[in-house]
């Protein structure tokens, strides 16, 4: 018997490697974004397993009735809630195989940020070589504090970093109980929000968007910060106040920001954060690679292959851990 998968809006980038790892026992059926919603129920009405990407509507998810199993492909689940994802009764299993990318991206912003290294190449293509030069203005991270505002994957190998690879002191602020070991590992100590602002050279921004973390850093927040800190967001925009935070930028109250997430995506091109020379904008592309596709490919199918063992797949944000059939055997 061949087992069906099912690929709902799959990245250009993932179609070759994730067909060519394919396993003895499964087919791959790829379901473009083209496709309409009645194309997508139809397949997903007779899929054993459901590989997603996002933006899929409820309904196709509905359909899948005999599915032991659904992988999405992104650290997020798209406009589907954990609610709506809990009814349909199997295991749904998120990627975090992103955090080396996102963590190193956030390492490169605090870096180019504080060496200034964007408007040194700007100067340097407009024929200026150290004009002025002022090194009071330049800064290393070596023996800087760096804040982490949420210390889950993300922000632990941020932490494990700067912390081993520059030698800063690394504080951390999180809804969440940290596991003692977790936090000494990466030579981190707890503190509280207001602390982490007050005391961070860097403060970096790793939080998932949720109920408690909309704007948790506010103008308030931001007002705590040294003036020759800088802040660096790779979480969701929409955690920061973001006109607070151009305002602190555009006053000089802080000394720069990077930031690869927004409040609202794209970034308007109008956006004041475009035409300030301390800030840095990246798309919303701290967690790609190549080496993250491998691993998010070979994610999925071993997750595929633990399902079928009747194991619990890995990554998983449901009530439900395990597949339809297994809990009806135990």
């Amino acid at each position: 018997m061949t087992n069906k998968v099912l690929y709902l809006n799959p990245l250009k980038d993932y179609i070759e490697g994730f067909q060519a790892a394919t396993p003895e026992g499964y087919s791959v059926t790829l379901m473009s974004p083209d496709a309409s919603v009645a194309e997508m129920v139809r397949e997903a009405a007779d899929a054993d397993y459901i590989v997603s990407g996002i933006e899929i509507p409820d309904v196709v998810f509905r359909a899948a009735k005999q599915v032991k199993f659904i992988q999405y492909m992104s650290s997020g689940y798209g406009q589907l809630p954990v609610e709506v994802l809990n009814e349909l009764g199997v295991p749904v299993a998120q990627m975090k195989t992103h955090s080396i990318s996102v963590a190193e991206h956030a390492v490169t912003l605090m870096l180019s940020l504080l060496r200034r290294i964007p408007e040194a190449a700007k100067l340097i293509r407009d024929g200026k070589w150290r004009p002025d030069l002022d090194e009071t203005s330049y800064a290393e991270l070596y023996g800087k504090t760096v804040g982490i505002v949420g210390l889950g994957n993300i922000g632990r190998w941020v932490g494990r970093i700067v912390h081993h690879g520059f030698g800063a002191n690394v504080i951390y602020y999180d809804h969440h109980e940290i596991p003692l070991t977790v936090a000494e590992l990466i030579g981190a100590r707890p503190v509280s929000l207001d602390e982490l602002m007050e005391q961070s050279d860097v403060v970096c921004v790793n939080m998932p968007l949720n109920e408690g973390s909309r704007h948790i850093i506010g103008a308030e927040e931001l007002a705590r910060m040294q003036s020759r800190a800088v802040l660096i967001n790779v979480g969701r925009g929409e955690v920061i106040d973001e006109d607070a935070l151009t305002q602190s930028l555009v006053e000089g109250r802080i000394a720069g920001a990077g930031l690869d997430v927004f409040d609202s995506e794209p970034l308007d091109l109008n956006s004041p954060l475009l035409n300030l020379e301390n800030v840095i904008c990246t798309p919303h592309m701290a967690g790609v690679g190549w080496e993250n596709v491998q691993r998010r490919i070979a994610t999925a199918w071993g997750n595929i292959a633990k399902v079928q063992r009747g194991e619990a797949p890995v990554g998983v944000l449901t009530e439900t851990t395990f597949a339809r059939e297994t809990a009806d055997a135990t």
